[in-house]
């Protein structure tokens, strides 16, 4: 029996950390010392084998000789049973034989090695799996012809498709005809369709075929609106005469789904703010859905070009039903949404999100090269930058269309902080890529300018809204109320016959968009004049 008091088995923080610092000093210095060993250590351990002073090495070795006999042997009785079975079910002799040599070489492998199971067992495992498994190599076989055939035909077609619409996917591992797939189904699925438009280039991103495709839709029973989003990256003038020219088409609305890129030079709207022109949209969207008093929701489809903010127009939308951040994924390249997505509002709205699809469209019917195709598209930020091959061509068209504007050319200049440029066409587009490419360091090796580098740095700089650049609207010239043979049949099935200004004014009726910013005809007139 203990007297007095225990002692205590605590000891002092200080001790501890003492402890703790002498521990972590001894592995280091062990692990510096280990550095220093010259000796390499493999981090495998290897197999002893038997020891000599094993009393049954000799038993054990022989045992081991005669399973590789066995396997020998039941490797050839294998390849004797398959070759009858292949002759029956008429595979392929080549694959059978590269089949049976890698099952042979199996064998070999596995007897080189020292294992302790029953040989029993194992033979009768083997022989029950010799008939599937020369089954399978069969199936196998007529699987890699079938799909060598099938691939080639549908990369045929796949070409072909691209080569006639005049248009590519924007992804290399998914194919066009997947994407228009995806394309038709929400055009079918859907009662509204936003198309959206980029605000610089309002022309450039729009289809007339796609105009026309949901016009004969369903009787004509389907309603289209231009979503004009990017609106920040235009001054007010310009948006103001994009929506009086567009609005002669389809109901617009100005959108501003998103934040602008860092450093992005961007333009101030008043009254066009991201709550105001998300909202907007949205009540409209309401009002046509309460309008229609169906018990299903309403499904409103949204298509457009690569990266011009489809998404982040469905993200705009749901955030203002109180949803959550980031409903759709969102970037800054093209070739972000690659399937379709569902997003539901609430009982009454459902959103369908498409891929982006680079639709058939020549500038004023002209016909256009391959390589001022993809010029074209990579303006049009249609192209993920990792799929641009060549970006200088883009940017010999960037410097074409900027040139036509003293202002815009001379705020191109002051981005990169460069002198006038010398030489005409292909010259002008070389002396600005040199300059560029000395002022953001892409140089090689001995200081030689990388023209590549540069000019995909201008890409990124026009794509983000850091370079300027804008088209403006032609004059609005008034003329005949004529018709083509495709548009005709899906006029007169909707009761809208005769003048596109009454398919605007019924369905800014449906949609309550009178009375929006550009619907009023003074402002009209004002703008012409």
């Amino acid at each position: 029996m203990k007297i007095g008091k225990p002692t205590s088995k605590r000891k002092p923080v200080r001790l501890r950390h003492k402890i703790e610092k002498a521990s972590a000093q001894k592995q280091k210095k062990a692990r510096k010392l280990a550095k220093k060993d010259p000796t390499w250590r493999s981090k495998n351990k290897k197999d002893p084998g038997i020891p000599n002073l094993f009393p049954y090495k000799d038993r054990i070795l022989a045992e081991v000789e005669e399973q590789r006999r066995q396997k020998e042997e039941e490797a050839v009785r294998r390849r004797a049973l398959a070759k009858q079975q292949r002759a029956n079910t008429g595979a392929s002799a080549d694959a059978m034989e590269d089949d049976e040599d890698d099952e042979f070489e199996q064998f070999d492998a596995e007897g080189d090695e020292l294992l302790a199971e029953d040989s029993d067992d194992e033979d009768s495992m083997q022989v029950d799996a010799n008939p599937m498994a020369a089954l399978l190599a069969s199936a196998k076989a007529r699987a890699a012809e079938f799909e060598s055939k099938n691939g080639n035909a549908e990369d045929m077609d796949d070409d072909d498709s691209e080569e006639e619409d005049g248009a590519s996917g924007v992804r290399k591992d998914s194919s066009r005809k997947q994407f228009d797939k995806i394309y038709k189904q929400v055009v079918d699925s859907a009662d509204v369709v936003l198309y959206v438009l980029d605000a610089r280039d309002p022309i450039g991103t729009r289809s007339k075929e796609v105009e026309q495709l949901i016009m004969s839709a369903d009787g004509g029973s389907k309603r289209l609106i231009f979503i004009l989003n990017k609106i920040d990256l235009v001054p007010p003038p310009v948006l103001r005469q994009w929506l009086v020219n567009l609005r002669r088409s389809f109901p617009t609305l100005p959108l501003r789904a998103s934040k602008p890129a860092p450093n992005a030079k961007t333009f101030e709207h008043k009254d066009l703010t991201m709550k105001g022109t998300s909202e907007t949209l949205f009540k409209a969207l309401k009002t046509f859905a309460e309008s229609r008093q169906l018990k299903r929701s309403i499904k409103v489809g949204i298509i457009g070009y690569p990266n011009v903010g489809k998404s982040s127009v469905i993200n705009a939308l749901a955030q203002r039903m109180g949803g959550r951040v980031g409903a759709c994924p969102t970037g800054a390249e093209a070739g972000v949404t690659t399937s379709l997505r569902e997003v539901k509002l609430d009982n009454k709205l459902k959103l369908l999100d498409s891929p982006g699809i680079v639709f058939p469209n020549d500038p004023e019917g002209t016909k256009e090269n391959k390589v001022q195709q993809q010029a074209r598209r990579i303006l049009l930020n249609a192209v993920p930058p990792r799929e641009i091959e060549d970006p200088v061509p883009a940017v010999s068209l960037l410097l074409k269309r900027l040139s036509g504007s003293e202002e815009l050319f001379g705020k191109l200049m002051e981005v990169y902080d460069l002198a006038a440029l010398n030489g005409v066409g292909n010259d002008k587009t070389t002396d600005f890529l040199v300059q560029v490419a000395r002022k953001r360091g892409r140089l090689g090796r001995g200081g030689v300018p990388n023209l590549q580098s540069a000019a995909q740095t201008v890409i990124n700089d026009w794509r983000d809204g850091r370079i300027q650049g804008w088209s403006d609207p032609a004059k609005y010239k008034p003329a005949e109320p004529t018709t083509t043979h495709k548009t005709a049949p899906a006029l007169k099935t909707s009761g809208l016959v005769g003048d596109q200004k009454e398919i605007v004014k019924e369905w800014a009726a449906e949609f309550k968009l009178e009375g929006l910013w550009g619907d009023e005809p003074e402002a009209a007139d004002t703008m012409e004049e």
